[in-house]
């Protein structure tokens, strides 16, 4: 049998010969490019909306946390845009808008096969680009709803540090900013007498805040919880939790008097070097150092003698080596001493 032969055509704009199976609608693949719109189903405009409060983004049913320009955020762009069910998408990037102008814009990059006349798949499949421009719209979710309204928590952590100065406080923020997760499942935070509220929206978030903190110092916590309301019907009921941490009033620097059988190792007049999930203590005499748990100091609690208000500055003139005298039948412990100059709050020597 002999082989079929598909004579060329002209091209019904340009008059250049093509392949009459290639053809589509008897135009060659330049002026097809040219005439043929695949996005022309595709939005333009698309209205997106997020929560000014926690600035999350609303994907039905929830509310997902995304940067800006970010994968998650192009994801969730993607997913509210009509249109792209005709057409394979190739490509698609942010480009570059003002944060306060309220705009978000996406370049998309589709393609798709024509048919021709004959019924044959078109051979060059049509690609082509469009820009998106997505206008954000603000409102409030429902957990920053539920903080706006008075006295409608589920979960608290109440921080409490008995000291003069809170610098064990002022460390947590810092973690908290460091940390987004924290940021962004905090509703709201008040400041007490001595110590702050922290309130969240979900128990799992306030369990999860409250193990952070005795990671950070020496902790005593307690939860509990009560019972607001309840529905027999639903079997649905309103409870809220409530975690206690009291934190250990003591700081960096701080003179404290050991209790007996506390650190074996140490004097009984020590400083504290550094605070953690334990205290590090040193001894200013020797330079011995040992390690406090929390449970042990919370079995045995000791305050501070001598805090950094009570600190003297001072410069030190002249250092040299001395040679302490023997322990027992051990050798001499070189030890440094120093000719110190107290100066007064002003930054002068005193006497001078």
């Amino acid at each position: 049998m002999a082989d079929l032969h598909v004579g060329n055509i002209a091209c019904c704009l340009c008059g250049v010969p093509t392949s009459a199976s290639t053809a589509y609608e008897g135009m060659c693949a330049t002026c097809t490019g040219s005439q043929v719109d695949i996005t022309s189903g595709i939005e333009r405009s698309v209205e997106i909306e997020m929560c000014k409060g926690c600035e999350r983004w609303f994907r039905n049913p929830g509310w997902a946390v995304a940067q800006l320009e970010s994968a998650e955020l192009l994801t969730l762009c993607l997913r509210k845009l009509r249109g792209l069910k005709h057409v394979r998408l190739v490509d698609a990037a942010w480009i570059w808008t003002e944060h306060h102008s309220r705009r978000l814009r996406v370049k998309l990059t589709v393609a798709r096969d024509l048919v021709g006349a004959s019924g044959s798949t078109y051979v060059t499949c049509l690609q082509q680009s469009l820009v998106v421009e997505y206008v954000v719209r603000t409102r409030n979710c429902d957990a920053c709803n539920k903080v706006a309204a008075k006295d409608t928590w589920q979960a608290k952590v109440q921080v409490r540090q008995k000291t003069e100065h809170p610098r064990t406080l002022l460390a947590l923020e810092q973690h908290m900013l460091k940390h987004q997760k924290s940021r962004v499942a905090l509703r709201e935070v008040k400041r007490v007498g001595d110590g702050l509220d922290f309130i969240f929206g979900r128990r799992q978030d306030a369990h999860r805040f409250a193990l952070g903190v005795c990671a950070l110092a020496p902790c005593k916590c307690k939860a509990s919880s009560s019972l607001v309301s309840a529905n027999a019907k639903t079997g649905t009921s309103n409870v809220r939790h409530v975690w206690a941490v009291e934190i250990a009033p003591l700081c960096r620097d701080d003179l404290v008097l050991l209790p007996k059988g506390v650190a074996p190792s140490l004097p009984p007049l020590v400083l504290v070097s550094r605070i953690g999930a334990s205290l590090h203590l040193v001894d200013p005499a020797s330079g011995a150092a040992a390690e406090v748990t929390a449970e042990q100091y919370w079995r045995n609690p000791f305050p501070p003698l001598g805090t950094k208000r009570h600190l003297i500055n001072f410069v030190v003139l002249d250092c040299e080596l001395e040679q302490a005298a023997p322990r027992g039948a051990g050798p001499a412990t070189p030890l440094p001493g120093a000719a110190p100059l107290v100066l007064s709050a002003d930054g002068r020597a005193e006497g001078a």
